[in-house]
């Protein structure tokens, strides 16, 4: 009994630990605080935006890339932007 105990304490502090590293804005609604463009092809993209996204637009986090998180727009549209526009919703 005492065995299955550490087992389910180890098993515990690793699943914690594991989930450490995936960061707030992963996976999740957000709000964009300021227009600013969505860079349709990565954070380094360096020709101009096709499309901005405007203060108040809500979007689908996909995953926080340093200072860049893809995101999905409701109309389906995906690209990135800084982290700093974003509101966790």
């Amino acid at each position: 009994m005492k065995n299955l105990l550490l087992v389910f304490a180890v098993a515990g502090v690793l699943g914690l630990v594991g989930c450490a590293g995936t960061g707030s804005r992963d996976a999740g609604l957000a709000m964009i605080l300021s227009d600013v463009p969505l860079k349709e092809n990565g954070p380094n993209q360096v020709t101009p935006a096709s499309s901005t996204l405007h203060r108040g637009d809500r979007v689908s986090v996909r995953r926080v890339i340093g200072d860049y998180a893809e995101v999905e727009t409701m109309d389906r549209r995906r690209g990135y932007v800084p982290t700093a526009v974003l509101e966790d919703q």
